[in-house]
């Protein structure tokens, strides 16, 4: 559950949630505040055509780091930490 979490809401822009569900709070609340710290970084960058690449480079690294994160979070938790 946490993983689809991950990804059908990281497909939106909302990373971190499965992350929450899985208990790891701290590293939910990181992938959130860092991927739209990240995302009005390459919105400013899109004015010199760097954000144009670097955007999607972002979302796909956070799509892929997120559900692997929070995978691991549930088998931690699965394992009694």
């Amino acid at each position: 559950m946490a993983v689809a979490l991950e990804i059908i809401l990281g497909v939106f822009g909302i990373f971190g949630v499965g992350n929450l569900y899985a208990g790891r709070v701290g590293l939910g609340i990181a992938l959130m505040v860092s991927f739209w710290a990240l995302f009005w970084v390459n919105f400013l960058l899109v004015f010199v055509f760097v954000g144009i690449v670097t955007y999607p480079l972002t979302w796909i690294a956070f799509l892929i780091v997120g559900p692997i994160a929070a995978a691991r979070g549930v088998e931690r938790y699965n394992s009694g930490f």
